[in-house]
């Protein structure tokens, strides 16, 4: 199938009727419960860094506080980079724990490997969403085993910040098929896109929420689009 021309796809009524409610109420609290218990277990009896990834009375997690988890982030740590990961993967999970052994198992391997890996990507995110997603996605394979792009592009879309020029946002099946079914991206495919595709996407992210910074007077964020894409 030749590749959608993108430049004919249009914001949906419905999202741009969202983006008239508040930023910090769609996106800073958009909270996910969380198995912090079966977490700080499983990553104990692994022996892996950066357990625990929170005390055991914490039952949520909202994008606000792995913005801030980013904000604080010690890049040169393992520990910390890995930490950050598993709080990534416990906020994109919620209580669905499926592949995450398997994910554990995989930086277990090799940890070094695994946050050089991260390192490359959290510092590449803020500038360059290509070189963010290859150093996660190598030759369109994954970097980490089982972390593929629904993940590793809710890591490089952490590691933002919640700044509102943040280039990369995150691309999942459930967003993909609202962009295929409803914004008419025919040539998407389900999963495991390869970087140009990744930065297309990106780009459609960027345009829409210029042209909706414009009409709303303010400064829009990719990923108030990328929240409805996702829930629409």
């Amino acid at each position: 199938m030749a590749p959608t021309d993108l430049s004919r796809l249009q914001l949906p009524r419905a999202c741009r009727e969202a983006l008239a409610r508040q930023r910090s109420e769609r996106i800073d609290s958009h909270t996910i419960p969380v198995a912090i218990a079966w977490w700080n277990t499983e990553l104990t009896a692994a022996r892996l860094p950066g357990a625990p990834i929170a005390s055991s009375d914490v039952t949520q997690l909202s994008r606000r506080d792995l913005f801030a988890d980013a904000a604080k982030l010690d890049t040169d740590s393992d520990e910390e980079l890995l930490r950050f990961l598993w709080r990534v993967l416990a906020w994109g999970s919620g209580m669905k724990l499926r592949l995450n052994r398997k994910r554990m198992r995989a930086v277990a391997d090799s940890p070094s490997s695994a946050a050089a890996a991260l390192r490359q990507a959290l510092k590449a995110a803020r500038e360059d969403p290509a070189q963010a997603y290859e150093a996660l996605r190598p030759r369109d394979r994954n970097a980490i085993a089982y972390l593929g792009p629904a993940f590793s592009t809710k890591v490089l879309y952490f590691a933002g910040r919640g700044a509102l020029d943040h280039p990369c946002a995150i691309l999942d099946s459930q967003v993909a098929a609202t962009l295929r079914d409803t914004c008419k991206w025919d040539s998407l495919g389900d999963n495991e896109w390869p970087a140009s595709t990744y930065v297309r996407y990106c780009t459609l992210l960027d345009r829409w929420a210029s042209e909706e910074g414009r009409r709303l007077g303010r400064r829009v964020g990719i990923d108030e689009i990328e929240r409805w894409l996702f829930r629409p």
